[in-house]
């Protein structure tokens, strides 16, 4: 059933990229959230923040290293059977950087900033139109470029 409908929205090749990115982005900010629900209400007792000398290193520096190595991978592999490996990389590096964005403006160790939650809101909306509303917006800036001339 979940890959009937994985297909359904990946008739066409040229969504299959931008769709990949979307579903590991949720998948990542989903999970990122649940391990830290579980560490704050210890209803995961094996799982603990990571403290390197004293300093909490939160998941965005993980995300910021997954897009690192997306970047690093697009750029040295010109063939396509490694795009959708680092579509993959993108959208998780993607998912844990902006699930903690408020932290990012407030400098606070608060996982619950609303900032965090508009970025995310916002990312996803944004390839949702990518991926399903790709030929509308080339209509509309078409049409805007007319209006320009």
């Amino acid at each position: 059933m979940i890959i009937r409908f994985i297909q359904q929205f990946l008739l066409e090749r040229r969504k299959e990229i931008p769709f990949i990115i979307f579903f590991f982005f949720l998948l990542s900010f989903i999970l990122s959230r649940l391990v830290v629900i579980g560490i704050e209400t210890e209803t995961i007792p094996f799982i603990r923040y990571i403290y390197i000398r004293g300093i909490h290193i939160h998941h965005f520096a993980f995300g910021i290293i997954f897009l690192a190595i997306a970047g690093f991978f697009a750029l040295i592999h010109k063939d396509k059977k490694h795009l959708r490996k680092t579509a993959a990389m993108y959208g998780i590096g993607l998912g844990l950087t902006f699930d903690e964005f408020g932290m990012w403006l407030h400098l606070e160790q608060d996982y619950w900033l609303r900032p965090s939650y508009d970025a995310i809101i916002i990312i996803a909306l944004i390839l949702i139109n990518i991926i399903y509303f790709k030929v509308f917006w080339k209509k509309i800036g078409k049409i805007l470029q007319s209006l320009v001339r």
